[in-house]
């Protein structure tokens, strides 16, 4: 029986398209520039310098390879799309099972704490489970969307394929423009939700146990606030005294004061200098390799030498948690990188007099070094010291140290495109690590351990980093190109 037709008393008159610029003028044309139906007028008016066809030289165009791109469509682009729905429900059982794993380690902590806490441990597994519950539920959309994406193509697919030879050409022209759009890359790409709160524990102690049971961290609650140009040279140093002003440095010779609205407050000249660290009480001190010794900052703004730290050259400089100060040392008679059996290459605590309280330059067995260049340093707020360690020109690594002198940790990066080139080291309140890798352009967070947990900030937000600093809840991050970004740290 053959199909009734669709269009009984033949096929519906379409009426011309008028310009709606130019009233009285048909549209007989298509600028592909510009994906618009135009005139003669708009032709030679608005888009003559553009790639434009008369549409039914356009439309004989499409209908050449029109069975090649329907192919191509049902070929690779549903398959896409089937697998981003795939990808959306494997990362679903990756956040269910990552969930799963932290729910056994607030048991574990829960077990080791006696029954009291049993209450606080059903408030934990609920905030775990609402993460889970958001995130999933965020996928869930991503999936139906998808889904319902293929349904809109295939259904797209099935009806050019029946009616593209009952089409005039500008009717054509347009469902193929709709189909194109539909399948645009940008739009088929959804980026997924990954699960992303952690349980951290606590040592805990009767008094403290709400506390020391630890809590429910989601590490994507960083988020930008501010973002200014300085130049653009990269950005070697930055400390910050508040949310709102920093200190930074693009040429070790001038150290400028600066406010988030990209305005010069005051501006220091510290020739050679190599760090600067902000104390509490916001004092400024300066490592200055031109005279090996350090400098400080006066509230009238003048620069005078502290102590000598010579012969050594010193590099890096923190606050110590004593108030005093740590250095990082180096000689400068072999090669930096090479260091041989009488060079120094040490971590030095010392007081603002300059009395050295510890040095930190070889393993337990007093023959290993810790270092092969000690670049910038830090001391956490459990007292450990975190070291950069620069091994040559393009990798290094992180060294931890407890405060007694023994070596805690090494850490070393990621698998990624490049070379771990870490540049600069923070520490926030759970005593996490913050590490800036400048040549893959992320920020890695690690336990107080040293273990990976997870790639704070990545090349979408940050790009080759050289200058981190951590003040309250504010991350301050200076890249190689002169830009400098403010986060807010929610941990």
């Amino acid at each position: 029986m053959a199909e009734e037709e669709e269009y009984p008393f033949g096929t519906p008159q379409e009426h011309a398209l008028i310009c709606r610029k130019h009233n009285s003028m048909p549209i007989d044309f298509i600028c592909e520039d510009c994906e618009e139906f135009v005139c003669t007028k708009c032709v030679k008016e608005d888009h003559k310098d553009h790639n434009w066809d008369t549409i039914t030289t356009a439309a004989t165009l499409k209908s050449r390879g029109l069975l090649k791109t329907l192919t191509k469509i049902e070929e690779e682009d549903i398959q896409e799309i089937d697998e981003k729905i795939e990808k959306a429900s494997q990362q679903m059982e990756e956040n269910k099972t990552r969930c799963e794993q932290e729910v056994s380690r607030i048991q574990r902590q829960y077990d080791a704490m006696v029954g009291k806490l049993d209450k606080i441990r059903k408030q934990q597994e609920k905030a775990l489970g609402d993460s889970l519950t958001s995130k999933n539920a965020d996928l869930s959309q991503v999936r139906s969307g998808l889904e319902e994406k293929k349904k809109k193509v295939l259904q797209s697919v099935k009806s050019f394929r029946k009616n593209s030879s009952k089409m005039t050409d500008i009717t054509l022209l347009k469902t193929h423009q709709d189909l194109t759009k539909l399948l645009s890359t940008k739009k088929i790409y959804t980026p997924l939700s990954e699960f992303s709160s952690r349980y951290e524990c606590g040592d805990f102690s009767e008094e403290t146990l709400k506390s020391m049971m630890g809590q429910n961290i989601d590490y994507e609650k960083i988020t930008l606030v501010n973002s200014f140009q300085w130049g653009n040279k990269p950005i070697q140093l930055l400390k910050a005294f508040d949310k709102s002003t920093c200190l930074l440095c693009v040429d070790f010779k001038n150290v400028i004061k600066v406010n988030t609205n990209s305005q010069k407050e005051q501006k220091f000249k510290v020739n050679k200098l190599n760090d600067m660290c902000v104390t509490d009480n916001n004092e400024v001190y300066f490592t200055n390799c031109e005279n090996n010794s350090i400098s400080c900052l006066s509230p009238s703004g003048s620069v005078s030498t502290l102590l000598s730290t010579d012969p050594l050259a010193p590099d890096g400089i923190c606050q110590a948690k004593d108030g005093g100060l740590f250095v990082t040392l180096e000689d400068t008679e072999t090669d930096i990188y090479q260091p041989k059996s009488h060079s120094r290459r040490l971590v030095r605590h010392m007081t603002l007099t300059g009395d050295i309280i510890r040095e930190y330059e070889y393993q337990e067995d007093g023959q290993t070094r810790l270092f092969t260049r000690p670049s910038m340093v830090k001391q956490n707020a459990n007292n450990d010291i975190c070291v950069i360690n620069w091994k040559n020109k393009t990798n290094g690594d992180l060294v931890i140290l407890f405060n007694a002198g023994t070596l805690k940790s090494v850490y070393s990066g990621q698998k990624q495109k490049r070379e771990f080139y870490p540049t600069d080291v923070a520490n926030d309140r759970h005593c996490n690590i913050i590490v800036s890798d400048r040549n893959n352009s992320t920020i890695h967070l690690l336990s107080p351990e040293g273990k990976f947990m997870r790639y704070l900030l990545t090349e979408n937000q940050v790009v080759r980093p050289v200058a981190i600093y951590l003040k309250s809840s504010t991350l301050w991050i200076g890249d190689a190109y002169g830009c400098i970004k403010v986060f807010q740290y929610k941990l």
